[in-house]
């Protein structure tokens, strides 16, 4: 964007002092403003990115320091499972081989479903 501004700059003073016709600097002008609000959209853009991406980690950080806590669970109680869990989703049965299942998804906290 700095440079940006630089060549905006040169442009205008190009035009000023007369080396290039005022359509040509119209033409760089209009170029160079389409230029910057890409590269604003795209600095938007990666920036939600990298603060989803941190978020992300947080949440992963503290789903594991969360974990430790539990890591010698001997008995699932109510306040664990509130405190572990964000949702548990199960499936309509179908039949597999003459059985008939349900697929069971557990969303934990912070971490959402974990494929196993």
């Amino acid at each position: 964007l700095p440079e940006l501004d630089r060549l905006i700059q040169a442009a205008y003073e190009d035009k000023v002092l007369g080396r290039i016709p005022e359509s040509v600097c119209i033409q760089l002008l209009h170029k160079y403003e389409a230029e910057r609000r890409e590269k604003q959209e795209r600095s938007r853009e990666l920036m939600e990115q990298l603060a989803a991406s941190r978020e992300n980690e947080k949440s992963v950080d503290a789903w594991l320091d969360m974990m430790q806590d539990y890591t010698q669970l001997e008995e699932l109680d109510r306040p664990t499972l509130v405190r572990l869990i964000q949702k548990i989703e199960i499936s309509e049965r179908h039949t597999v081989n003459g059985h008939e299942e349900r697929d069971i998804h557990i969303y934990y906290n912070f971490v959402g479903y974990i494929e196993e």
